[in-house]
């Protein structure tokens, strides 16, 4: 688990107040394909979990047994210590420069 991150956070899971734990995704992560850029990628945000990439909603769902919107999944997997990334089909987006590096 990362430095300074709780084992456990709680989250608003479509209206319901629930602990949600690290070793849970990483349980979700061990049961889902991985993305891999031999196949479509098709989302937007994804969650590095170990040294797998996977779509945060699929991650965060698979982990509750139940659907999770976006926000939410990506939010929770922040907070509890997993990098998330967002992914872009566009060139322009990728020579921008970001705000924390230009």
């Amino acid at each position: 688990m990362p430095k300074n991150k709780p084992a456990a956070i709680e989250a608003d899971i479509n209206g319901t107040i629930r602990n949600v734990h690290h070793d849970e995704i990483k349980a979700a992560a061990a049961t889902l394909t991985r993305a891999s850029s031999d196949a479509t990628m098709e989302f937007s945000w994804y969650a590095l979990v170990g040294q797998e990439l996977h779509y945060v909603a699929a991650l965060v769902g698979e982990a509750v047994g139940e659907e999770v919107d976006v926000k939410t999944a990506r939010l929770l997997l922040h907070d509890l210590g997993f990098p998330v990334m967002a992914y872009t089909w566009k060139r322009k987006t990728v020579a921008a420069p970001h705000s924390d590096h230009s």
